[in-house]
């Protein structure tokens, strides 16, 4: 028995009904061809490497199955005739698979291993989603509080930059002489 991998890519539009029905009619030949189905795999949607009737993505899928070969050229020709499928490709994975059971069971662990993945992807992008929201509902209500709350003297935020005070020059001066001095006296003492 040979193993076959197909993969396909799906207008990045198309419904979930209408790729049920795309899964439904790979499934439909495979096993009217007496064939094994083993795993469909969910890559997700893509950017394409080049565009394909003007769409710039596509969702991808992966479905391995076991079989004569027999049935792969009416496969084909169903996926060819779909108009909501941009590109195929079947290969042929494995000439002789020997332990059908064993194959049958490595797929099913796979596809557990998948969608547990698939789970905690989309468990921390919940996640990520909410942190997200938080962090922007604690900037808006930090937002709203400093500018309706007043600063420690009693003027409120906008009131305190408006005095029309002029800082005297004698604090200026004095701070900016400090730091010439003391290095007046460093050279100094590096000198001696």
């Amino acid at each position: 028995m040979r193993e076959y991998e197909l993969i396909y890519i799906i207008q990045p539009d198309a419904t979930e009904e209408r790729e049920a029905e795309i899964h439904a009619i790979v499934d439909g030949c495979v096993s009217r061809g007496e064939g094994t189905h083993l795993l469909r795999d969910d890559w997700g949607k893509r950017k394409l490497a080049y565009e394909i009737r003007k769409f710039q993505k596509g969702h991808y899928f992966q479905v391995n199955f076991l079989g004569d070969g027999a049935f792969v050229p009416e496969l084909e020709r169903q996926l060819r005739l779909d108009v909501d499928l941009l590109r195929f490709l079947t290969v042929l994975a494995d000439e002789s698979v020997m332990d059908v059971e064993a194959r049958i069971s490595q797929a099913r662990e796979h596809e557990a291993e998948q969608v547990r993945r698939r789970e905690e992807r989309e468990r921390l992008e919940e996640e990520r989603v909410a942190r997200a929201a938080a962090a922007a509902e604690q900037a808006k209500a930090e937002a709203a509080t400093s500018e309706g709350t007043p600063s420690e003297d009693g003027e409120s935020p906008l009131e305190a930059g408006t005095d029309e005070s002029e800082p005297s020059s004698e604090g200026v001066g004095a701070k900016e002489a400090a730091p010439a001095e003391a290095g007046a006296d460093e050279s100094a003492e590096s000198k001696e």
